[in-house]
């Protein structure tokens, strides 16, 4: 489920999420245009101590939006850092229905993020979403690929770093994909009342 392929692991490396960390942060100060994030799992299991998901799986959809709400305030200087370098910074999440629970509490994330500015966008893949898995491109030099174990719930344990340019193309190919075939829904905009408390 989610797993990459070997194709994309070819050549290279194993990181420990540590490691994963290291890497985004040089990655990050090397990127000039554009950092893309493809997020395809279905549920993921936060760090322990996330209070939003926590307040969110206890049933108080208010205070998780309240703590969604504090939680993207504190990633204001990130964004700040993009509008500066004036970078293209996108999250292309897929989606399956119907949503998971932790998709739900997602949806109140994303659009507290959206409002304040970040690019998400959303498709239905024209393939099934288990055959999709996260990666973070950065321009056209770095690419990190999560590992969230075997599921099925995402939990990330380490990841990949390549710098192969046939493995970034190919990278840069699936987005490219994704935004051609895949269906794109807005799902922002049925957000019920309640997750709106």
């Amino acid at each position: 489920m989610h797993q990459p392929p070997p194709w994309v692991l070819d050549g290279s490396e194993r990181l420990t999420l540590e490691g994963f960390l290291e890497s985004f942060g040089e990655a990050w100060a090397r990127t000039e245009r554009r950092f893309l994030k493809l997020e395809c799992w279905q549920s993921y299991r936060e760090a322990d101590g996330v209070r939003s998901q926590e307040a969110f799986q206890a049933g108080d959809a208010a205070l998780a939006r309240r703590l969604l709400e504090e939680e993207a305030m504190g990633d204001q200087p990130l964004r700040d850092e993009v509008e500066a370098r004036n970078l293209e910074f996108t999250r292309v999440r897929l989606l399956a229905y119907p949503l998971t629970g932790y998709l739900h509490y997602e949806m109140m994330n994303y659009e507290v993020r959206s409002r304040l500015g970040e690019h998400i966008e959303f498709f239905i893949p024209p393939s099934p979403v288990e055959s999709y898995f996260d990666f973070l491109l950065f321009d056209s030099h770095t690419a990190l690929i999560h590992d969230y174990g075997a599921g099925p719930v995402g939990y990330q344990v380490g990841g990949w770093l390549t710098h192969d340019a046939k493995a970034l193309q190919a990278l840069a190919d699936i987005a490219t994909d994704l935004r051609a075939r895949g269906e794109q829904v807005r799902p922002l905009e049925g957000i019920s009342d309640t997750s709106r408390a």
